[in-house]
């Protein structure tokens, strides 16, 4: 389902209010409400930023990706 983009940034700021701006593969799958291997699969497309030992996907890029 198509989002606008000021509806994708309502979204993505209530849930980097609960998360950050930055998830995990775990907390993507959390928040789309998918396991985790889908959540990986999703993901798997999309740049990330390592940090520790983590990649981080940046919140607006999974939506963007999700719903456009």
């Amino acid at each position: 389902m198509k989002k606008t983009k000021a509806e994708l940034k309502t979204m993505a700021n209530e849930i980097a209010a609960q998360y950050g701006c930055f998830l995990n593969v775990t907390e993507v799958g959390k928040v789309l409400g998918i396991s985790r291997e889908t959540a990986r699969k999703l993901v798997s497309n999309l740049s990330c930023a390592e940090i520790g030992n983590t990649n981080k996907y940046y919140i607006y890029d999974v939506l963007e990706f999700v719903y456009k």
